[in-house]
């Protein structure tokens, strides 16, 4: 617990005004979450302003207000004006949880596409080669044969403190920690340790939030100016100019030979994918040849930490992959049904570019309300340069109207004379893709992934499962 003098040393302030002698047990950004002894921090978003609700955490319990904007000030309560609230709600939560990040090697991965998979198969090498490890990722981590659900890719920094204070209970040391361009942006892991800063690739996503690219990637750049070791696809342009910002960054790619660990000799043959990094081969059971930059960006980070090649090669064969992420699932019909938790463009052409040649791809695919036109048309011509049906359907409208989505997506495929069918319910969208499929054709089930709702009136979550649907879609027929 902190004393109302301990906080004050723990952040940055511009006024203050001490009303009462209670100690602060916790602090939330949630007054749902607030209980009595809490402290709230009220955080202005793009979308809800915290300070329509310190009303209501008071009643709950909070003895100390933590504001950005004028308030007034009640009998009683507490109250720190800050200038950045999510700073603050990130010093307080680290010094109230005694900065559980300085007793653990953090591994955290950025970047659009492949967080999921480089995330979780960090976690795994680290658990196989040094020790007992956990992993925080999309809605979920795992934490000593347990799972825990999560409220966001990167959660918000008092729940990452949570967890990694669970981890120490387990005796856990290394934990792999999936970071978003939101989650990064918004300071979800502010003044935490971390090791190993990862980055993927940058492709057009989320530019409702960041507005240009140039933000994208500046965002992407806070794990880097936060991480003590940097590791980057210089295959990537983005990857490259992150080379150039921080020259110390460890380098992986396919096609630039300056790579610190460069997979040579790629080849894709009886649905596994084989390559050599420093001479020693590596096989992946998958035909998904982009997994070898995962498995690339992993390798990279435990080898610089000591492990060898052949370990990693050895620990790999035991890796069973990520739950939908080109995950196949079992049918009576001899397709090839995949769930995919893809969502933008290039995630897409990756996964179409994967089938072997000579068979017909169906996707089922929508897209969400929060992105802008520009996505949904290039989604669109994306399926369609690859020559993919698509199965236009829904997938969290949120604010927007799934009708609004669909007909820019159908734009983007029609731009390229592309076949589709607009089929608005997504269990009828699975149900057409399966029954007008033939044997030995692809259906990807593309954007919900492990997800367990569907966001159909702004962020409202109704219950939906794509893989419970897709099993009763199966029995159907």
């Amino acid at each position: 617990m902190l004393k109302f003098e301990e906080v004050l040393e723990t952040i940055a302030y511009i006024s203050c005004e001490k009303n009462n002698e209670k100690n602060i047990v916790a602090v939330a950004n949630n007054s749902k979450e607030v209980k009595e002894g809490y402290a709230f921090v009220a955080i202005k978003g793009n979308i809800e302003d915290g300070h329509k609700y310190i009303d209501s955490a008071i009643e709950n319990g909070a003895s100390l207000i933590i504001h950005t904007e004028d308030i007034a000030y009640k009998e009683g309560i507490s109250y720190i004006k800050v200038e950045d609230g999510r700073c603050a709600l990130a010093e307080i939560s680290n010094k109230l949880s005694d900065y559980p990040s300085k007793k653990m090697t953090i591994v955290s991965v950025t970047g659009s596409n492949g967080k999921t998979t480089t995330s979780r198969l960090v976690y795994f090498l680290l658990d196989e080669i040094f020790g007992k490890a956990a992993n925080i990722g999309t809605d979920l981590a795992l934490i000593g044969g347990n799972e825990y659900r999560t409220s966001n890719t990167t959660p918000v920094i008092t729940e990452v403190n949570k967890l990694m204070n669970i981890c120490l209970d387990e005796n856990i040391k290394y934990l792999s920690l999936e970071s978003s361009s939101h989650g990064l942006d918004q300071k979800r892991i502010y003044g935490l340790d971390i090791d190993y800063g990862v980055f993927t690739n940058l492709s057009k996503e989320h530019l409702d939030y960041h507005k240009t690219m140039d933000n994208y990637f500046k965002a992407k750049m806070i794990l880097f100016d936060q991480a003590k070791h940097t590791v980057a696809n210089i295959d990537d342009p983005y990857g490259k100019k992150a080379k150039e910002l921080y020259p110390n960054t460890i380098t992986y790619g396919i096609n630039n030979e300056n790579a610190d660990y460069r997979a040579e000799n790629v080849v894709k043959k009886d649905g596994k994918v084989s390559y050599e990094v420093k001479g020693v081969e590596f096989i992946l059971n998958t035909i998904a040849d982009y997994e070898v930059y995962n498995t690339l960006a992993a390798t990279a980070v435990v080898c610089d930490m000591g492990a060898s090649l052949e370990e990693v090669k050895d620990a790999m064969k035991k890796f069973n992959g990520v739950a939908s992420r080109f995950e196949y699932m079992e049918n009576n019909l001899g397709l090839n049904i995949i769930i995919d938790f893809a969502h933008t463009p290039f995630a897409y052409e990756c996964l179409f570019k994967s089938v072997p040649q000579g068979h017909k791809i169906y996707a089922v695919y929508g897209i969400n309300g929060d992105r802008n036109k520009e996505f949904r048309v290039s989604t669109g011509k994306a399926c369609a340069d690859n020559d993919v049906f698509s199965v236009v359907t829904t997938d969290d409208p949120k604010f927007d109207t799934v009708e609004n989505i669909s007909k820019d997506i159908i734009e983007g495929i029609k731009s390229k004379g592309g076949e589709y069918v607009n089929i608005l319910d997504r269990e009828d969208a699975i149900k057409y893709a399966i029954t007008h499929a033939n044997k030995g054709d692809f259906i990807f089930l593309l954007g919900k992934g492990e997800e367990n709702f569907l966001k159909l009136k702004g962020n409202e979550k109704t219950p939906y499962s794509e893989r419970e649907t897709l099993k009763e879609v199966l029995e159907s027929i």
